[in-house]
C-alpha cells in the first residue's frame, strides 16, 4: 500500500472540563482494530491538568492498561502521546485536576493510521 492510500482515523472531542477524579474524555476513544498508528495531543485552556492514556482489548475498556503514565500538562501547552505499531484494539484518555480543586479545560486530538 502506498503512503498516498493510508487510512486515517480521527477523533477531535470538544474540550471538557477536569474534576477530581480521573474520567474518560468523551469521544477520546479510538478503535485500532483497522489501523497500525496511533498518536494523541492534549492542549490545555485554563489550569493545570493530568492525563493518562489507556489501552484496551475489550470495547467496554473493562480490560484497560495504562498506556502512558500520568503526566501534567500546564495551562496554555499541550502534551503528546504516540506509539507506532499499537498493541491494543482500543485506546482512550483520561483528565483530572492537577491539584488544588482548580478544573481545567482539556481539548484532546486523536489519530489512528494504517
Amino acid at each position: 500500500m502506498s503512503r498516498n492510500m493510508l487510512r486515517t482515523g480521527t477523533v477531535a472531542p470538544s474540550g471538557q472540563a477536569s474534576t477530581n477524579v480521573y474520567a474518560p474524555v468523551t469521544g477520546s476513544e479510538l478503535t485500532m482494530l483497522s489501523f497500525i498508528c496511533l498518536a494523541y495531543t492534549i492542549r490545555v485552556a485554563t489550569q493545570d491538568v493530568k492525563w493518562k492514556v489507556y489501552g484496551a482489548n475489550l470495547a467496554t475498556f473493562a480490560d484497560e492498561v495504562e498506556v502512558q503514565a500520568e503526566a501534567t500538562v500546564v495551562a496554555g501547552a499541550s502534551g503528546t502521546y504516540a506509539v507506532t505499531v499499537a498493541p491494543y484494539g482500543y485506546y482512550r484518555v483520561k483528565i483530572v485536576d492537577a491539584g488544588g480543586g482548580l478544573h481545567g479545560t482539556a481539548t484532546v486530538v486523536g489519530i489512528a493510521k494504517g
